[in-house]
Parts: structure tokens; sequence; C-alpha cells
């Protein structure tokens, strides 16, 4: 068929050019990681003065040296550099066969609008992770190029990489690259062509699901980071001072399983209902999977207890070193709600689940408690009386937001995924 005929032409090419987008964590790996294996990378750094810090740091060190230490026994690096590094879209998009967006969501409108008129025909736009509605977004910044599958727009499961950069443009230290992926994309019928051509260039198995909604309803962080921070915070108050950071995941209680069971419950009981109102046009039951089994899928051996679902998280290595989103102050420490565990997650991520509950039909009681609770000190109400109809509802990357009301306003219908799904 078609879609076999042009992975297979896409295989039989030399390495073809990929174009990271960003200078972050993950753009850093992704730079070192395509350059290491012989594709010809181009970089996108369009942030303030990133373009020209990171030329400047590969002057001097040759390339990004990346120290990945996902497996404990078998601890190594590889280093890679870029042909080029421009802060205007014109000099790095256009000869991409592939372009990597590993950004936060917040800036993915911007990055979308900015390739867009650059884009070869052809052209695949990975964005890792694919949750937060990138594509909400890229329906109405690409249109109909998307639509028609001119470009390919694919939504990556999960984030591969937990990585934290060491020094800029010279070093990384890779704490987990995940064992496998799923990817749905726009139009749905290439997603089996993206999933081949992303297994190619991450040396990973890529599964292809049939409709994004799987990827609005994954077990990633919106699963496991609002769950755990109502464990450690749900008796919070204005000015309450805490004595310590705790750390996330080796510190992974009990009560914060209980709470990230109470959403994967819920998340689940929202995918069943999408399917069975389609008819199965957006997927089977098993392809969205549940959270625990799916974290000891993504971290294959490097999980030392998966007895529990709070010891999967607990002794987990690729989970090691971070503590929770808190600020220092006089006399100990606070929650940060500004960080993006609470801007992010909630509005972004969060918001859809709670979105796609009002579509199907299905009560969210725990995401409703873990929202109310946290939008006021946040100082916003996205959720009010159980519902997304808060005041600053709007502002969410829910699908209401984009005027999607029913199954139907996202091309699905029982008997198959539309083009625009």
């Amino acid at each position: 068929d078609s879609v076999g005929e042009s992975v297979a032409i896409w295989a039989a090419m030399s390495k073809s050019t990929v174009c990271v987008c960003g200078a972050g964590n993950a753009s850093q790996v992704f730079i070192a990681l395509f350059a290491s294996q012989g594709y010809r990378v181009t970089v996108l750094a369009d942030f303030e003065d990133e373009a020209e810090r990171l030329e400047a740091a590969l002057a001097v060190s040759g390339g990004i040296t990346v120290t990945n230490r996902s497996d404990p026994h078998n601890i190594h690096t590889f280093t890679g550099a870029p042909v080029r590094v421009s802060k205007h879209p014109a000099d790095v998009v256009p000869q991409a066969d592939s372009v990597v967006i590993a950004l936060p969501s917040f800036a993915q409108k911007k990055i979308l609008t900015d390739v867009r008129d650059h884009l070869r025909s052809g052209a695949m736009l990975f964005v890792m992770p694919g949750q937060g509605g990138v594509d909400f977004l890229a329906r109405q910044i690409l249109g109909e190029r998307l639509l028609q599958g001119d470009v390919i727009l694919a939504g990556v499961m999960p984030m591969p990489l937990n990585c934290r950069i060491q020094t800029f443009g010279d070093s990384v230290d890779l704490a987990s690259i995940k064992h496998s992926y799923d990817l749905a994309s726009i139009p749905a019928k290439a997603a089996p062509q993206a999933a081949a051509v992303l297994s190619a260039m991450l040396g990973k198995e890529v599964r292809a699901l049939q409709h994004f909604i799987a990827v609005h309803l994954w077990p990633a962080n919106p699963n496991i980071h609002p769950g755990r921070l109502y464990a450690l915070f749900h008796e919070h108050v204005d000015r309450k001072v805490y004595d310590r950071n705790p750390l996330f995941y080796e510190e992974f209680d009990d009560l914060s399983a209980e709470w990230c069971q109470k959403i994967n419950d819920e998340r689940i009981a929202v995918w069943t209902a999408a399917v069975q109102q389609s008819g199965g046009a957006v997927g089977g039951i098993e392809d969205v999977p549940h959270l625990k089994p799916y974290i000891e899928e993504a971290y294959f051996g490097q999980i030392h207890d998966t007895s529990t679902l709070c010891s999967v998280f607990s002794t987990n290595d690729g989970f090691k070193g971070f503590r929770c989103p808190m600020k220092q102050v006089d006399g100990g420490w606070v929650p940060d709600f500004n960080n993006r565990y609470f801007t992010e997650d909630i509005p972004c991520t969060v918001a859809i689940y709670k979105g796609v509950s009002e579509i199907v039909g299905v009560p969210t009681p725990a995401i409703d408690e873990i929202m109310t609770f946290f939008q006021q000190f946040m100082g916003k109400e996205y959720v009010k009386e159980g519902s997304l109809c808060g005041q600053d509802a709007a502002e969410t990357m829910a699908p209401q937001s984009f005027g999607v009301r029913c199954l139907r306003d996202l091309g699905v219908s029982a008997g198959g995924p539309g083009a625009g799904a």
C-alpha cells in the first residue's frame, strides 16, 4: 500500500535531515543522538539568545556529549553536533525530512506558527510529549496542508527522555530513555508511516495508535504529577511553610499511589466510554494502558521492585534525583505554584482528561477534587461545581476551548476515524 511504499522509500534513503527545535534538556540529547547515528541535524533555537549561546558552546566543545545511564550496568556516552544552528526557520527547516519538537506545551503554538511556511512537502513533525492539545493547535495553524497529508503531525508518548543539561552545549546527563513508544497522527492513516520513521530514529519500538484521543488519555504526567502533589499538599493553606523539599519519586508513598490510581481509574473509564461510543473508531480498550503496567514497560529494566504502584516509582532508577516543585523561603520551603507541574499539567493536560470526560459523559470526582484544590493557589478557576466551566476554563487546552463538544467534532464516527483524527 502507499504507506508501506513510503516507509520503504524512506528507509532506502541515506540518513535524512532532522531539525531539532529548541536547545533545552531533551533537545540537546536529540541533537547528539541523531547526529551520532549519521543524521544531518539542524537546530531551530529561537528563544532569546539560545542560538548564539549554542553556537558559541559548540565552537568550544565540538559537540554535545551525553552520558547515558538508563542502564546502570551499561553506562556509556555518545557525542554529536548539528550542521547548522539558527534562530531563523528559513535557515534550518526547509531541508528537514523530520522536525522534532520536544518543548513545553506553552511553546508549541509559536513553534508551529514559525515553521509553518518553511515545511517541505512530506515533512513529519514529531511532538514529544504529544499530550497538551498540540493536535488542536496544529489543525488551526497548519490547516489544509495537515488535513490533506501534505505534512504529518505525530504526537508521541511518553516523552522519550529524563535528562538534565550539565554544561550548556557540551554535556548532558541522560537518566532514562524509554523502552518503547506510541504515537497518533494527523492524518490518522499516516500513523504507521510515522511510527516506522521514529522507530528508525530512536532505535526503539514505536506503535501506531488509531486516534489522538488515545494520546490525550495517556498515563503520563497528568496521571502522575497531580496525584503525587495532592498527596503531599492536600492540607496546604496560604503561608504554610515546610521544613524540607522531599524527593518526588524516591519518597513516593502509599497515599500518592492511591491518588494516582484514582486518576487512572477515571481516565480508563473515560477511554472505555470513548471506545464504546465510537464503535471502536478511536481504537480498542487495550490501546490505552493502566498506569502501573505502563510504567513497568516504559522503564523496563530500571525498576527494582514492581510489586506495587508505589514501588514502581520509588525504586525506579529513571526517576532518581528529582525534587518536588517547591521554592525556598525564610524558614523552609513552600509549593511553587508557578512551576510547570502546576501551570502546565493542570490547564494543558489534566484539563484535557476532564474535557474528554465531559464529551463522553463520565464523572471524574478525583480529578475534580485535585483541580479545584490547586486552582485556588494558582489564582484560577477552571472547574466550577464539578464542571469545566469556571471563568478561566477557556484558557485550558481542553477540547472545548477549540469548539469541540462531541466525538464527531474530532472527526470520529462509528466505523472509523475521519481525516482530521
